[in-house]
């Protein structure tokens, strides 16, 4: 059976949207950042969502394949988590979200850095869990990363404090 919301109808088995961030899903305050929803099927219309925020924030018509909105980084308030979704004129039906996609922007130098604090404090020993606390007074997403790597540890979204938790730590 079909769900019914709003008078659209969900096919059980449509194919969902892809949300995708271009150059990535980092950028620094100030730069730009294009939004990409691809979609399966052609000449429908395509919104693009921010959780949280209780609107939508982009929507365009005649979509072929995909669509791409630029938008320019400059302040703290556009980083979040965001999804797409199309909708097909006649029947209409309104497809499922695509995956979320964290986009988080990066300070820039003249923001003071966080504090960090560590518990428990000095050395540990292997297998022991690790919490890590990091505080600014600006309010931020906050991305934890390993000197050395690229790649982040893990991420939390919006506030001014972020505690991360690093369970069963090796010497690595």
């Amino acid at each position: 059976s079909a769900n019914v919301t709003k008078n659209r109808c969900l096919p059980p088995t449509a194919p969902r949207p892809s949300l995708s961030l271009h150059p990535s899903e980092e950028v620094a305050l100030g730069d730009n950042v294009t939004f990409r929803c691809h979609v399966p099927r052609k000449g429908v219309q395509v919104i693009v969502y921010k959780e949280g925020d209780g609107k939508y924030r982009w929507q365009q018509e005649g979509v072929q394949d995909r669509t791409e909105v630029s938008v320019q980084a400059s302040e703290n308030g556009i980083a979040g988590s965001y999804r797409c979704r199309y909708e097909t004129p006649a029947p209409t039906w309104a497809m499922d979200w695509s995956d979320p996609v964290e986009l988080i922007v990066l300070a820039d130098a003249s923001f003071p850095p966080p504090t960090l604090s560590l518990s428990p404090p000095g050395r540990v020993e292997p297998g022991a869990t690790v919490t890590i606390r990091c505080h600014s007074v600006h309010g931020a997403t906050f991305v934890l990363y390993k000197a050395g790597s690229l790649d982040s540890i893990q991420h939390n979204t919006r506030g001014d404090t972020a505690t991360f938790t690093l369970h069963r730590v090796t010497q690595a």
